[in-house]
C-alpha cells in the first residue's frame, strides 16, 4: 500500500507546503542570485509491484511531468526497469525546460523478499567410510529444499569421503534464499582415547572418576559401561581400557589405566577406650583416648562419630559428652578411614556438680550460601556447639522457611521481601534446664534480597547500520558501520563486550578484508587486536559497562577487495553480551537501522534482522566516480562528499539542492571540500549551518561538457 504524500513526509521529517519558488539549472544555477521560476509539479509513480523475490524486476512509471524525469537512481526516461538486491525506495523529481526542479514525488517502495538461508548441521562428524548422515536445516520459516529437489528439515546422505555440504535453501512466499553456508563432514577413523584418573590410588570402598579425553562419539569402556565421565568403586586393584565408537567406526583400544585399591583397613592404637567425668564436671572428654606418642598411628585427622560409619552425625562436642557410646576414626593424608573403635563415656554423679549446660554451654554459629536470584531463595546452615539442641529458625520477611527447626534450611523470598531489599534471619536453641542458671543459644544475620533473572528486567540491545559504500580508485570498497547497543534494563551492565566475525560476512563469499578500523564512544576501549578474523572477534577491551538508560556507538571502517567474491550482495550480523547486577548474562544479536528495539516493545531479542548491503559495480562512465552519498558527522570517516577519478586538469562545477528543489550549496571549483553544511540559498543561523540528513538532488559538470544529475544521501 503506498503512503500518502503528508505521511511520507511527516515520517522523512520534511513539509513540502505548497509550491514555491523554483531555480533554474545552468549557467544560472551558479549565481549568488539565481532567477526564480515556477516549481513544476511533483511527478506521480507507478509500479507493477511493490513485492519482488531477490533477482526479479519491477517496472516503475512517472506520469503528470511536463519537463525531464529524474529518478533517484540517475535515470531520466519516464519508465525505468529495477532489480533491486534489497528492499529499495524509488523517488522522482521534475526538471521544466527551463531547469526549475520540482518537490520529490511520493515514495515507491519496492520490497525484496529475500529469507535468510537455512543453517545445516550434521549428526555427525566425522564419519566411518559409507556412513549415513542427516542434516537438519534450522532458522527456515518457510520450505527448505535440498539440492537433490526434496523439501522438508531434515535430508539423509551417505558419505564416503570428505564432503563440503551447501545448496540447501529456503522458500518463503515463493522466493528463495541464496545456498546454505558450506558445512564439512569429515571421513575418518575415530582417534583412540585418553584416559585419565583424578587419582589412581585410593583406598577400600573410596570412588574414583574416570573420564576419556579426544573421542568425538561414543565412548565404550572395557567394563561395558558407556559414557564420557564415569565414577567407579573398585573392591580390588584392576585396569581400565576404552575405545572411541562413531557411527560403525570404532577406534583402536586406549592405553590401560591402572587403579590401586589398598583393602585393608586400619585399627588406630588408642590410650583407652573407656573415657569418665572428673568431678565436679558431669561431662567427659572424649580426646582422653587419644594416644600422647603421635608416631603409633599415620598421620592424618582425628574423627568423632555418634554412629560406626564415617558419615554418622558428628559428635557436636566431643570434649564435653554425656554418657553414652561413641565412635573414633582416623582419616589418613591419602583419605583411608581406619576401622570405627567404640569409645564408652562413664559419667559419675558429683556432689555439688556443675551442670553441663554450665562447663558446656550452648553456642551455635549461623550462615548463607547459595542466594540465588532466579529462584529467589538462599540456603541457610548453623553449627551447634555445646549442649545446643533444637534450633529454630525465623525471619523478618515474609516469605517460607521450608524446615524452620533443622539445622539447615532453605528461605524462599516473597515480594515483599524484594521491596524491603534486606531480611535479618535469627537461630535460637530452647533452655536447656528450664528455670536453671543456663540459658539457650542465639544468633543472626542479615541478607540482602536479590534482583530476580528477570530477561525483561535487564535487557541489551544491539543495532548495526550500514552507511554508503565508498568505492576507492584502486577498486577496492569501503563499508562503514555502527553499533549502537543501548541498556534497556533497570541497573547497570557491566564486563560488556561485542562480537562481529567478518570473516563470516565477507569470507565464505570469496571477499577478502583488507584494513578494519574501529572508534568507539567515550567509555569504552577498543581491542586493538581485532581484525574481524580469526580466534578473537572481539571490539571491545574487557571491561567496558554501560549506564542504565544509556546507549554508546561503535564504528567499523572496513575496506574490502570483492575482485575474487561470487556476490556483492553481503549480510552481517554482530552480538553484544552483558553481565547484569545478579551476574547473569543477557545478549542480543543485532537488527539492521539504528534502533536497538525498533518496534519499543521493551524486548530488542525480537528483533534481530541482519545488515544487508549490496555494492554496485563502478560506473563506466569514464574515469569519474561521484559516491551515492556521505557521512559529514567528523568521526574522520567520509565526512567530504569525494568527488574521485578526476581526469588531471579538469574543472568541476557542483550544485546541490534540497528536495523542495532550493540550492544549498553552489562551487564552480569544486575540490571535495563539501562536508554537508549550507553555502547558499535562505538558511536561518549560522551562514554555514549543518544541512539535516535525506536525500538530496545534486548536478555536476565537467569543464568538458559532461553532466551528472543524480540524488544522494547525507547521513550523520
Amino acid at each position: 500500500m503506498r503512503l500518502s504524500l503528508q505521511k511520507l513526509l511527516r515520517i522523512l521529517g520534511v513539509v513540502c507546503s505548497g509550491l514555491v519558488a523554483g531555480w533554474a539549472i545552468g549557467s544560472a544555477a551558479v549565481a549568488q542570485t539565481p532567477e526564480p521560476c515556477a516549481t513544476p509539479a511533483s511527478p506521480v509513480i507507478l509500479g507493477s509491484t511493490s513485492a519482488i523475490c531477490r533477482g526479479e524486476s519491477a517496472l516503475l512509471s512517472a506520469t503528470g511531468c511536463v519537463g525531464t524525469i529524474i529518478w533517484s537512481t540517475g535515470e531520466t526516461s519516464n519508465q525505468i526497469t529495477v532489480r533491486p538486491a534489497q528492499s529499495t525506495r524509488y523517488t522522482a523529481l521534475c526538471r521544466s525546460a527551463q531547469g526549475c526542479l520540482s518537490c520529490f514525488a511520493e515514495v515507491w517502495t519496492v520490497r525484496v523478499n529475500t529469507p535468510m538461508p537455512p543453517v545445516v548441521t550434521p549428526s555427525a562428524s566425522p564419519v566411518c567410510v559409507g556412513s549415513r548422515v542427516t542434516l537438519t536445516a534450522t532458522g527456515c520459516t518457510g520450505t527448505v529444499r535440498w539440492p537433490d529437489g526434496s523439501t522438508g528439515l531434515t535430508a539423509t546422505i551417505q558419505v564416503d569421503q570428505t564432503t563440503i555440504f551447501a545448496g540447501a535453501i529456503c522458500i518463503v512466499n515463493n522466493c528463495s534464499s541464496v545456498a546454505s553456508v558450506p558445512v564439512e563432514i569429515a571421513v575418518g577413523q575415530p582417534t583412540k582415547p585418553v584416559l585419565v584418573a583424578d587419582r589412581t590410588t585410593i583406598c577400600a570402598g573410596q570412588s574414583v572418576n574416570l573420564s576419556a579425553l579426544n573421542c568425538l562419539g561414543i565412548v565404550r569402556w572395557s567394563d561395558g559401561a558407556i559414557g564420557l565421565n564415569r565414577t567407579v568403586s573398585p573392591a580390588q586393584s584392576r585396569s581400565f581400557r576404552a575405545i572411541c565408537q562413531m557411527g560403525n567406526c570404532a577406534s583402536d583400544s586406549s592405553e590401560s589405566l591402572p587403579l590401586m585399591v589398598n583393602a585393608s583397613r586400619l585399627r588406630p592404637v588408642l590410650a583407652t577406650t573407656t573415657v569418665a567425668n572428673g568431678c565436679p564436671y558431669q561431662t567427659a572428654d572424649l580426646t582422653g583416648a587419644l594416644p600422647v606418642n603421635k608416631a603409633l598411628n599415620p598421620a592424618g585427622e582425628w574423627l568423632f562419630r555418634n554412629g560406626p560409619d564415617p558419615n554418622a552425625m558428628a559428635v557436636q562436642s566431643p570434649m564435653a559428652v554425656e554418657t553414652g557410646t561413641y565412635y573414633l576414626f582416623l582419616r589418613t593424608t591419602d583419605g583411608c578411614y581406619s576401622e570405627p573403635v567404640a569409645l564408652s563415656a562413664q559419667i559419675t554423679a558429683c556432689p555439688n556438680g556443675i551442670a553441663p549446660c554450665i562447663s558446656n554451654p550452648a553456642r551455635v554459629a549461623v550462615w548463607a550460601d547459595s542466594l540465588n536470584g532466579q529462584r529467589g531463595s538462599v540456603s541457610l546452615h548453623a553449627q551447634l556447639r555445646g549442649v545446643a539442641q533444637g534450633p529454630q529458625w525465623s525471619s523478618t520477611g515474609t516469605g517460607l522457611l521450608t524446615s524452620a527447626n533443622a539445622p539447615s534450611t532453605r528461605y524462599l523470598f516473597s515480594e515483599a521481601d524484594r521491596l524491603r531489599g534486606s531480611i535479618v534471619f535469627a537461630l535460637v536453641t530452647p533452655d536447656p534446664d528450664g528455670a536453671g542458671p543456663c540459658a539457650g543459644a542465639f544468633a543472626s544475620l542479615s541478607v540482602r534480597v536479590p534482583l530476580p533473572n528477570n530477561p525483561m528486567a535487564e535487557v541489551v540491545g544491539l543495532s548495526k547500520r550500514v552507511f554508503e559504500p565508498t568505492w576507492l580508485p584502486n577498486g577496492e570498497v569501503e563499508l562503514t558501520y555502527q553499533l549502537t547497543a543501548a541498556n534497556l534494563g533497570k541497573n547497570p551492565l557491566t564486563n560488556l563486550q561485542l562480537v562481529d566475525d567478518l570473516d563470516r560476512a565477507f569470507g565464505v563469499s570469496g571477499a577478502q578484508v583488507r584494513s578494519v578500523t574501529v572508534r568507539t564512544d567515550t567509555g569504552w576501549a577498543v581491542n586493538p587486536a581485532y581484525t574481524g578474523r580469526g580466534a578473537d572477534t572481539t571490539l571491545l577491551l574487557a571491561g567496558a559497562s554501560l549506564p542504565m538508560g544509556a546507549q554508546r556507538s561503535v564504528r567499523l571502517l572496513v575496506r574490502l577487495n570483492v575482485g575474487q567474491a561470487n556476490t556483492l550482495t553481503f549480510t552481517n550480523q554482530a552480538q553484544v553480551s552483558a553481565r547484569d547486577a545478579n551476574g547473569g548474562i543477557c545478549r542480543d544479536k543485532s537488527t539492521d537501522g539504528t534502533d536497538p528495539d525498533p518496534d519499543k516493545n521493551g524486548n530488542p531479542a525480537d528483533n534481530d534482522e541482519p545488515t544487508l548491503v549490496t555494492l554496485q559495480s563502478v560506473s563506466p562512465e569514464g574515469e569519474i566516480f561521484i559516491p551515492e552519498g556521505f557521512s559529514p558527522n567528523g568521526d574522520g570517516v567520509n565526512d567530504q562528499f569525494v568527488v574521485s577519478r578526476v581526469p588531471a586538469g579538469a574543472t568541476v562545477k557542483l550544485d546541490v539542492f534540497n528536495r523542495w528543489g532550493n540550492p544549498v550549496f553552489v562551487s564552480n571549483a569544486y575540490q571535495n571540500d563539501w562536508n554537508g553544511t549550507a553555502n547558499t540559498g535562505s538558511v536561518s543561523g549560522s551562514s554555514r549551518q549543518g544541512l539535516p540528513e535525506g536525500t538530496y538532488f545534486y548536478v555536476l559538470t565537467l569543464n568538458d561538457g559532461r553532466t551528472y544529475s543524480r540524488f544522494l544521501t547525507l547521513s550523520r
